[in-house]
């Protein structure tokens, strides 16, 4: 997750002006006002991440809940089985 985040450029500036901030020849202020944006950022991100695997995982639930009619081949009878219980070979 941190390298999809660290291939846009202004998230990558962040970093490289924080890193430079430990170098005493390159710090220019505190390092928190340096920081502190970067942490915003990849906070948002990571919350904003979360949420969506949430709903994501709310959403496999709703569909493997789902029923479906399945052919069962030995005995010729149709019955009712979830979408988490087929198989591959399965006549729907």
């Amino acid at each position: 997750m941190l390298f999809d985040q660290f291939k846009y450029f202004f998230n990558l500036f962040f970093l490289l002006v924080c890193i430079s901030q430990f170098f005493e020849q390159l710090r220019v202020g505190f390092l928190i006002s340096y920081l502190a944006p970067l942490l915003f950022v990849l906070a948002i991100t990571m919350i904003k991440e979360a949420f969506e695997d949430y709903n994501r995982g709310q959403r496999d639930k709703v569909l493997n809940e789902k029923k479906y009619k399945r052919l069962d081949c030995h005995s010729g009878i149709i019955r009712d089985v979830k979408s988490q219980d087929i198989r591959v070979g399965d006549i729907i």
